[in-house]
């Protein structure tokens, strides 16, 4: 029994795996090929974004960036307040901070002439916010996690600015 097994069983299990991996390779190269061609084809459909009118980033600067630095040191020192207090009684003073300047902080979020910035401004309004909410709930890890990101976006914010560039 032990030749039969050697001479015909062990070559028949060695071919069945042998094309058991050929055809799964198989498969996962044409689902890496599908998955790279599309993604290709999103890419190559994608608009390109001409660079924004110097004119129109100025003309915003002048409207909109001193009210977005002001929005920026109240809501750091709504925080610094909160912790100051232990976080305690916070909920009336967050949503009244977060609704007193939400309507023309959207506006000038909006209407940022350059689509790369009206992002980061986004991104940090959403994480400034979700910041607030998190600790409004007591979710301090939660918080901490929005506040990290809202100092990434921030401290981009005004590099951005400092820089001469869109901010």
């Amino acid at each position: 029994m032990s030749s039969f097994y050697v001479r015909y069983l062990m070559p028949a299990l060695v071919l069945a795996a042998s094309a058991i991996l050929a055809v799964f390779g198989r498969r996962r190269r044409t689902r890496r090929t599908a998955v790279w061609e599309h993604s290709t084809r999103i890419v190559e459909a994608a608009a390109v974004v001409a660079p924004p009118d110097p004119a129109a980033e100025q003309a915003w600067r002048r409207l909109h960036a001193l009210h977005v630095e002001v929005w920026l040191a109240a809501h750091e020192a709504l925080l610094d307040s909160a912790s100051a207090n232990g976080f305690a009684d916070a909920r009336a003073e967050l949503q009244a901070a977060d609704e007193e300047g939400a309507e023309w902080l959207d506006a000038a979020v909006a209407a940022h002439p350059d689509p790369a910035r009206r992002a980061e401004l986004s991104v940090l309004l959403g994480a400034a916010r979700s910041t607030l909410v998190a600790l409004e709930e007591g979710d301090y890890t939660r918080t901490r996690r929005h506040h990290l990101v809202y100092r990434d976006y921030r401290d981009r914010w005004r590099e951005g600015s400092a820089g001469g560039g869109a901010g």
